[in-house]
């Protein structure tokens, strides 16, 4: 058993079923996290409890979609990343209030040289807002639209924010189980049916792109907007037929 003091109060992680049993004689146990309310005690997927602590929405960046997520003293997660465990085995979270656990984002901006609101505007670019509406959103008193895209232009130029943005594109490719390696057994997959399969390679050129996987020599500034998958697109990547291209942009390089 282990807990975490917050404004005063503990809460508590059970290393069992029968641990919580102990303090909890006659409470519900929900087995299912992903569907619990507020206060419910759940059972993790390594069969620890902790309690939710909170439930919210979370709005899903450059689309209206909403995702649904929970907080616990091991951390935050989104119920609908199928990815994401909730295992007690890895302890009490360093902070709740994030889906990493840690405070390592907030240390990343400073060892990558990047101010604090620099960091936000990349962490909105790799999620998939509009660059000159991520700087709109850090940088509340600007005014005039000319000048948030000239200033917007102008961060995206900086190697340390282009770099901090292809970082948080890899982490969040890596939520919905796309990585370097999966992108190049599906192109090994497809090689030999390329002709059949145009649109599925088109939409993993995109992925590569997005993820960094090729590096070109041209004269172009690839501004890759990651902004999630649909329900086509993936159904595309994983067989069908249908293929919506991942957006992006290309900017000429002045």
């Amino acid at each position: 058993m282990d807990f975490k003091e917050i404004k005063g109060k503990k809460h508590y992680l059970y290393d069992s079923v029968q641990e919580f049993r102990i303090h909890h004689p006659d409470v519900q146990l929900n087995e299912q996290w992903r569907k619990a309310k507020e206060d419910d005690w759940v059972l993790t997927d390594d069969e620890n409890v902790c309690q939710i602590l909170k439930c919210y929405s979370l709005k899903i960046h450059a689309s209206e979609k909403y995702t649904r997520c929970v907080r616990t003293v091991l951390g935050t997660f989104r119920v609908d990343n199928l990815n994401a465990k909730m295992l007690g085995e890895d302890g009490i979270a360093e902070n709740i209030y994030t889906f990493s656990r840690t405070y390592k984002a907030f240390k990343e901006y400073k060892k990558a040289g990047l101010k604090p609101k620099e960091f936000v505007f990349a962490r909105y670019v790799a999620e998939g807002v509009d660059i000159s509406q991520a700087y709109a959103k850090v940088f509340k008193k600007s005014k005039s639209s000319e000048h948030i895209a000239n200033s917007a232009n102008k961060l995206m130029k900086k190697d340390e924010v282009k770099k901090m943005v292809k970082e948080e594109i890899k982490k969040v490719l890596q939520d919905e189980g796309i990585t370097a390696d999966w992108i190049l057994s599906r192109y090994k997959d497809l090689a030999q049916v390329a002709d059949k399969d145009s649109d599925k390679l088109r939409s993993l050129e995109s992925l590569s792109k997005i993820a960094g996987l090729f590096d070109t020599d041209t004269k172009q500034e690839q501004l890759t907007v990651w902004s999630g998958f649909t329900s086509e697109q993936m159904e595309a990547l994983n067989g069908g037929n249908k293929t919506e291209l991942i957006a992006h942009k290309e900017k000429e390089s002045e």
